[in-house]
């Protein structure tokens, strides 16, 4: 008798409160461990105040949540179809704003990330933790 009851229980339980995603899925984007290695590799080289002084930066949140002369955000939080980032990155390579201008880029998972980070919020550390520093500087 006792089993039935359970079984029935454990029905409801479930009809309530469904299961949810693996907690993978349900994980936020960790800047430090997924964004800042692909930042770092694919684009301070470019991206940097010494390599584009008038440009954009990867180097920390101070430069990069910034937007064009043009008045464009490079990244905004939340909105991924908003932010020049993910233009640039998601434009056909021919495109004279697609980035990277040379070598390679991101690839389609990595901006997939980009664009999950974006869209939960573009949390970005201040601070040691939120700094990039560059693998090599790209040379004009």
């Amino acid at each position: 008798m006792k089993a039935p009851f359970i079984l029935g229980l454990a029905l409801v339980v479930l009809a309530v409160f469904p299961l949810t995603g693996s907690a993978q899925e349900t994980a936020k984007i960790s800047f430090n461990d997924t964004i800042k290695p692909i930042l770092r590799e694919k684009c301070a080289h470019c991206h940097n105040v010494e390599t584009l002084p008038d440009r954009f930066s990867v180097e920390s949140a101070e430069l990069a949540f910034v937007k064009t002369k043009a008045g464009q955000a490079i990244i905004v939080p939340g909105k991924p179809d908003e932010s020049l980032l993910v233009m640039a990155l998601e434009s056909p390579k021919l495109h004279e704003k697609a980035m990277p201008m040379v070598g390679p880029g991101p690839n389609v998972d990595e901006i997939k990330l980009i664009r999950q980070w974006i869209t939960e919020g573009a949390e970005w550390p201040k601070g040691p933790a939120g700094k990039i520093e560059p693998l090599f500087k790209a040379k004009e």
